[in-house]
């Protein structure tokens, strides 16, 4: 096993170090004040809104851990007895009205997937995988009730007149079984299963279907219509309202092939930019996994809640209009109010919340992985915390303040505030202690030692509620943590010297102040601004140099990192060969572009070296910087030479010989022309034309006698061109 050794530094030694390091100038700021921010930490009797509010959460009391792996479902009886059907060793569980669970029965089937009681206050229990249905005494002794030959029996529903509805699969079939056990279908879907049944208000059944994702309305007299076709694939879930309002819960591990879906957010959310903050009611368009819908008493569909991520496997309508939702596969119970803003109202520590259920007011929830029945309470448990996700400065950090905002506080009931700190993404017991509580809501000096990675938690103080599972006091609207990173040298990442006579120049760019920059037209204190508001001037499509040629131009690029994001300042040096000391050229450049004139400059080698400084966004005594040099370049400002050797004139051949030369740069092409502009490219005696002087010997024939001129031109490998002519007389 490898064993991981730590070595403890003295305190004073630590403190010491870090007093040593440098810190930026300007503080970051993280800001926790969104549903989806707030999401991402850890619940204990707290809920999150989605307008972005921690509350306390209602209690969430367990009455009986079953030891099985899975509740499927779960029953009221008429005298507040509540049984659980389990899996994957087909049990039924029995919970008295005092809160006192047994086991009331073992079926001969692997799930219990359906629970119902008749008038009679008798139990029946559906199963699978060997689809019957059984009724149960309150002696725990199971008797077959019927058989419909099929695999799966999803759900069970008992009409007025004591008539049992049986949805099955996998031929997507309801049977009707009278009370003495004599079945008949009563409708053939053509889908694969039917999973959930309901009653509307005028007696007419309703059940939802998979994989088709239908939502069937079945009169009393067997007359089938379908409300619902859901972009999603299965009907999870049916509920009605007190004013006959239909809610549907569909499903699915993706879309049906058909259907073109764009995936939106259903919960309220908020942006947070700069200093700008928008609270936004996002309209719940359609969810990948999960949508909820509400039908109106006109037929008319409007979807509630959508979810990217989540399943919900059952959903209890409330008589004030929210509805909840028991969904996997974090456990959690979210409450969707009438107005669709969405609340995170408990996170339990099992996987799926696959049953909830109302009785008398109460709301009592049974879940999965692992199998266990609880109760929601109307008072708050007796410890609220939330451990917020760990902040990452990214490097070691200076830790500024704490800040808080609370709505509608409560008399003699605050909040606590704590932090810790470390340097490894999960805090452990190398981690700080706790430090705090903090009392100070318009800012409180973080006292946690230096370090990478903070965490901060609130601890909530006992509150007294109504009858409302949800609290409104006490609401933490956001938590923000400022903190000073550790200065880190601007890194410099690459350095061109571009072709000699290549020229930038910057295209003209509108800015969204009408042309004027910030801080007037001179810029006076732009570099000053925040570097957010900085960046409004700078254009997101970031539009490349445009290239010219200028004799004599020498252009260098060069790009740069700051791992703090401070504003870089860059200072451009050149030496020639043979030179030691470096000579600045231009100081505190912003772009990182410069094109220099070769004109002003002697023939020879050259280096270039940028310097990239913070010093824009720190104190000067704390100010880092980093260089780069570049390779070696040419000036070279002298016009290439020709020097004529021996010219000889025999009939009507001429030889002409001649040497090119330039200073401070190679030949790059030699040509040669006889009497008129048409050019013809030469080559060297040696056959190669790679040196600074090169000797040439041309041959002209078929030449008229009389008198002709002869012109060279030559081109260095900066682009320097010279021209040069002699006059030839041909016999």
């Amino acid at each position: 096993m490898l064993k991981r050794r730590f070595s403890l530094i003295p305190l004073g030694i630590f403190i010491l170090l870090f007093s040593n390091l440098l810190f930026a100038s300007h503080p970051e700021k993280k800001v926790t004040s969104t549903f989806d921010e707030f999401l991402d930490g850890e619940f204990d009797g707290v809920s999150v809104t989605s307008d972005g509010q921690l509350i306390r959460s209602p209690a969430f009391d367990e009455l009986m851990d079953t030891k099985e792996a899975f509740v499927y479902s779960a029953v009221f009886n008429r005298t507040g007895a509540l049984f659980v059907g389990t899996g994957n060793n087909g049990r039924v569980f029995r919970i008295d009205p005092a809160g006192s669970g047994e086991l009331l029965v073992k079926l001969d089937q692997a799930g219990v997937y359906a629970l119902a009681v008749d008038s009679q206050n008798r139990l029946y229990a559906g199963t699978a995988p060997d689809g019957k249905v059984y009724r149960i005494s309150a002696q725990g002794e199971a008797q077959q009730f019927y058989d419909p030959g099929e695999k799966y029996i999803w759900d069970l529903a008992f009409d007025s007149e004591n008539n049992l509805y049986v949805a099955t699969g996998p031929r997507g079939i309801i049977y009707k079984v009278s009370p003495s056990g004599t079945g008949e279908q009563l409708f053939d879907s053509e889908d694969i299963h039917i999973v959930s049944l309901e009653w509307d208000l005028d007696g007419n059944l309703l059940a939802g279907s998979s994989p088709g994702g239908f939502l069937y309305r079945i009169t009393k007299g067997g007359k089938p219509f379908v409300l619902l076709d859901s972009s999603l694939e299965e009907i999870k879930s049916v509920a009605v309202d007190r004013y006959g309002n239909v809610f549907v819960a569909a499903l699915s591990g993706g879309p049906k092939p058909e259907a073109e879906t764009e995936a939106t957010t259903s919960s309220s959310t908020s942006e947070t930019k700069a200093e700008e903050t928008t609270v936004k009611i996002v309209g719940a368009g359609n969810g990948k996994k999960l949508e909820v819908y509400r039908i109106d008493k006109d037929y008319l569909i409007d979807t509630i809640y959508t979810s990217d991520d989540e399943l919900v496997f059952d959903m209890v309508v409330r008589d004030d209009g929210s509805v909840l939702l028991a969904t996997g596969n974090k456990g959690r119970i979210m409450a969707v109010s009438p107005r669709k803003f969405a609340t995170l109202l408990v996170e339990s520590e099992e996987e799926q919340v696959t049953r909830l259920l109302e009785n008398n007011g109460t709301v009592y929830a049974a879940t999965s992985n692992l199998g266990k029945v609880f109760k929601l309470g109307t008072k708050p448990p007796a410890k609220g915390v939330y451990e917020a996700v760990v902040v990452d400065a990214k490097m070691v950090a200076k830790w500024g303040t704490i800040r808080w905002v609370v709505s509608n506080p409560e008399a003699d009931v605050g909040i606590q505030v704590f932090t810790r700190s470390g340097n490894t993404r999960t805090p452990d017991r190398i981690w700080s202690d706790w430090e705090g509580p903090y009392n100070e809501p318009q800012g409180s000096q973080i006292t946690s030692i230096h370090a990478r990675f903070l965490q901060w938690k609130i601890e909530f103080g006992p509150e007294a509620r109504g009858e409302s599972l949800l609290s409104q006091s006490n609401a933490v609207d956001s938590v923000s943590v400022s903190f000073l990173q550790r200065n880190m040298a601007p890194k410099m990442v690459e350095f061109t010297v571009h072709a000699a006579g290549v020229a930038f120049a910057k295209y003209p760019q509108a800015n969204s102040s009408g042309g004027v920059p910030p801080g007037g037209p001179a810029g006076a204190h732009a570099n000053s601004l925040p570097k957010q508001i900085r960046e409004l001037e700078t254009p997101k499509i970031t539009t490349p140099l445009r290239k010219g040629y200028i004799p004599g131009a020498r252009s260098f690029s060069w790009k740069a990192e700051d791992e703090n994001g401070d504003s870089l300042l860059y200072s451009l040096y050149y030496r020639q060969e043979n030179e030691a000391s470096w000579k600045l050229l231009v100081k505190d450049l912003t772009d990182s572009s410069y094109t220099m004139d070769g004109l002003s400059f002697g023939d020879g080698i050259y280096f270039a070296r940028i310097v990239a400084s913070d010093k824009a966004s720190n104190p000067l005594d704390q100010a880092l910087e980093d260089r780069l040099e570049s390779k070696a370049f040419v000036i070279a400002n002298s016009l290439p030479v020709v020097e004529w050797k021996d010219v000889r004139s025999q009939d009507s051949t001429v030889s002409a010989g001649f040497s090119a030369e330039t200073t401070g740069s190679s030949i790059y092409q030699v040509e040669i022309a006889i009497d008129t502009d048409r050019w013809e490219v030469v080559f060297p005696e040696d056959g190669v034309t790679d040196e600074s002087q090169e000797d040439f010997v041309v041959t002209l024939s078929d030449l008229k006698s009389g008198p002709h001129t002869l012109k060279v031109r030559v081109v260095d490998e900066v682009g320097n061109l010279g021209t040069y002519q002699r006059a030839i007389q041909v016999q």
